[in-house]
């Protein structure tokens, strides 16, 4: 099926009839993003199986965007280093050169969520959705669907039963094995990214880790 996205990835192309070729890859797609960032805007989608599934699609004038604005960044950090020598800050530039095409490729992204999925395995209260390679490109992921409530929403932790103790001692763990066991680490982990729910299944409580672009 991943032909079906050409060389890049049809989904962005204006060359391509995208009515045709959304309805050839899923049922429904909500053209209403569930979520936009800087990069990148999510949209709820159903594949043809009938599972749910959410579709990360970067934003079409990043790439071009990202390294001007890392040439601007690095102006202005010089400059201001020049007035005061003592900001020493050279290395937020070196920063987002190294990480900036390392988020842009959202393969990278795929990869990096696998990684930690199998990485913390043993934790069953974790949960990172899993990637759908054959409709996804540098520019396109397609992970499995998982919905729940930011982890700082006291009132869905109430409404849902949701121990906020629990909650925080798993992160504890959760974290602390990123830092001192693996050192690799999730690196954007505010609310949007980091959900807690009761599974479906098993009415367990369960983290979700989203947004996996960046580690260090």
């Amino acid at each position: 099926m991943r032909d079906h996205l050409c060389s890049e990835d049809k989904l962005g192309a204006e060359c391509c009839d995208r009515d045709m070729l959304i309805s050839e890859l899923f049922v429904s797609f909500e053209e209403k993003p569930h979520g936009a960032a800087s990069l990148a805007q999510v949209h709820k989608a159903v594949l043809h199986d009938g599972r749910t599934v959410a579709v990360k699609v970067q934003h079409p004038k990043v790439q071009r965007q990202s390294s001007k604005d890392i040439m601007v960044i690095e102006v202005l950090v010089k400059a201001v280093h020049w007035l005061f020598p003592d900001f020493a800050f050279m290395w937020l530039v070196d920063e987002a050169k190294k990480n900036m095409p390392l988020e842009l490729d959202f393969l990278n992204e795929g990869h990096n969520a696998e990684k930690v999925a199998n990485m913390l395995s043993h934790f069953p209260f974790l949960k990172v959705p899993m990637i759908f390679w054959d409709l996804s490109t540098k520019r396109i992921l397609t992970m499995e669907f998982l919905e729940g409530g930011q982890v700082n929403d006291r009132e869905y932790m109430k409404k849902h039963c949701i121990n906020v103790n629990e909650i925080s001692e798993n992160l504890g763990k959760m974290y602390s094995e990123m830092i001192f066991v693996h050192g690799f680490v999730h690196c954007d982990p505010h609310p949007g990214n980091v959900l807690v729910r009761k599974c479906p299944l098993s009415q367990k409580t369960e983290i979700v880790l989203l947004d996996h672009g960046l580690y260090q």
